[in-house]
């Protein structure tokens, strides 16, 4: 459709050394087709915006890249590029404020919109992105399982993520271990027989898991909404106020939900508040002093004191809301849907084989949790802290995503992975002990102590070929030891490996 349009609006971060943004690659790649001709893009008018750090070397490279390929498939542009830097004192927004009132300016200049206007109050509310219906007897709620699968074909499901079912959930540290990690098992039976295997996967390749709130964050956003029972459980469904806005993917929540089901299964309570939330909240709030409040948290001159409130202790949206007690309660509920973002899936290395492990995906997980100052309770990982209290037979959301190991079987592995790093190699070298040829592989594993941390130390020594170097920081009080030190130790052994006809 981009060659259709009138204006294009670019906003682009610049992920790792230089790479483009995961969900931008397959139309970066065919952009880059040599076939498309020259003028492709001449009757589009384009602005883009990268977002960047400049401490990094390849500063805002996918925001430049693509800026000069629209200008050579003919686009025109109708302002330069555009380059937020993190690093700039009042952070992205030291760039991008200024370049977005010019955009503004020019869009209107252009006329690319004829009901477009400049003279328009920043006080008012833009329609909510949502109307909902509300619906007076009970509907088809949405349930905990539903079959998704029969005589051999996916059913019911518009999204390619999947229900899988926990079969085991093991802690793997020693239980007076600081660190909680777990290996979980979730089974994949149900769809291994199936032509098109969606959770088929190859070593190396990552589990994309979606998490709902955890119960305290949950109750913690409910109080301080201050909805009662009955509204939290009353059955509605999604009208939509704008066309191009899509309705919230229904394997989260049923065509037919409540708010309690999109409090615990779809709003995303446990991130930091943007600033974007505390100038949406301002417009809602009809309490002076908060209203006032959040307005300062909201600007660029207030980033200083946002980052005092939002992002050195960690505070989550829920806890937002309870400092806010008269803004939350002020709250209607359609406006939840524009100022709670959604959830997002996780990704995880698998760590287990679908030769060595058939008919399950492991996963290897360390629990984050933390304390911070000026915050009486812990820091909580959203996904981490979901997946650590699972039960068996629970049923979570799951799709697999290629990874960026690509080997044949025949291939050396010389592999550093200390810590749960070591998941995707535990994946390899337990897939290639499923074929006959079996090639040299060095390991180079570190963790805290050998008693309490060492992760599939029972595997290591039954494997053949490997060459298993460890390093334990905590195990000598005098001289902590790290990976690094190891490699040091035996360069002459990864010298020689090195020089191995496949590497």
């Amino acid at each position: 459709n981009l060659p259709d349009e009138k204006c294009v609006i670019f906003v682009v971060a610049t992920s790792g050394q230089g790479e483009l943004p995961t969900n931008m690659r397959t139309n970066w790649r065919k952009l880059l087709n040599r076939n498309l001709p020259l003028n492709l893009l001449e009757n589009v008018a384009i602005a883009v915006f990268g977002l960047g750090d400049s401490s990094y070397a390849k500063y805002n490279f996918a925001g430049k890249k693509l800026y000069r390929r629209l200008i050579q498939l003919g686009a025109r542009t109708i302002l330069n590029l555009g380059l937020g830097d993190d690093q700039h004192e009042l952070g992205i927004d030291g760039g991008f404020e200024p370049w977005r009132e010019e955009l503004w300016e020019r869009i209107f200049e252009n006329r690319f919109f004829e009901e477009m206007r400049l003279d328009f109050s920043k006080e008012e509310l833009l329609p909510p992105r949502y109307k909902l219906e509300w619906i007076d007897e009970n509907g088809n709620l949405y349930k905990n399982r539903q079959n998704f699968v029969e005589n051999g074909q996916i059913v019911d499901c518009v999204s390619d993520y999947l229900p899988v079912k926990v079969l085991e959930n093991e802690r793997v540290t020693a239980l007076d271990h600081f660190q909680d990690t777990r290996l979980i098992n979730f089974s994949t039976r149900e769809y291994e027989n199936l032509q098109n295997n969606p959770l088929r996967y190859e070593p190396g390749d990552v589990l994309m898991v979606y998490p709902y709130n955890l119960s305290e964050t949950v109750d913690l956003a409910q109080e301080a909404l201050g909805y009662s029972d009955e509204l939290l459980n009353r059955p509605f469904r999604f009208g939509s106020n704008d066309s191009n806005l899509p309705l919230p993917p229904k394997w989260i929540v049923k065509e037919i939900t409540t708010l309690r089901i999109c409090l615990e299964r779809l709003f995303d309570l446990q991130m930091i508040p943007r600033r974007s939330l505390f100038e949406l909240l301002s417009k809602i709030s009809e309490n002076d002093l908060e209203k006032e409040r959040l307005k300062e948290l909201a600007s660029a001159q207030g980033l200083d004191d946002y980052l005092d409130y939002c992002q050195r202790p960690r505070r989550t949206v829920a806890e937002m809301l309870r400092d806010f007690p008269n803004t939350a309660k002020n709250i209607p509920p359609e406006r939840l849907f524009d100022i709670f973002s959604t959830i997002r899936a996780r990704a995880f290395s698998i760590a287990s084989s679908p030769r060595a492990h058939i008919g399950k995906i492991q996963l290897l997980i360390a629990k984050v949790e933390y304390k911070v100052k000026r915050m009486a309770s812990k820091r909580l990982g959203l996904c981490s802290n979901f997946i650590a209290r699972l039960m068996t037979d629970d049923q979570v959301f799951v799709k697999i995503r290629s990874g960026t190991f690509r080997r044949t079987p025949a291939d050396p592995l010389l592999m550093i992975g200390p810590g749960t790093g070591v998941a995707p190699f535990r994946s390899m070298i337990s897939d290639l002990y499923c074929f006959a040829q079996k090639p040299p592989c060095i390991l180079f594993f570190g963790c805290r102590n050998s008693k309490k941390d060492f992760y599939f130390e029972k595997e290591w020594p039954n494997l053949e070929n490997l060459k298993l170097f460890t390093a334990f920081s905590r195990d000598d009080s005098e001289k902590k030891i790290y990976v690094q030190h190891k490699i040091r130790e035996n360069a002459n052994a990864v010298w020689n490996f090195l020089q191995l006809p496949h590497c």
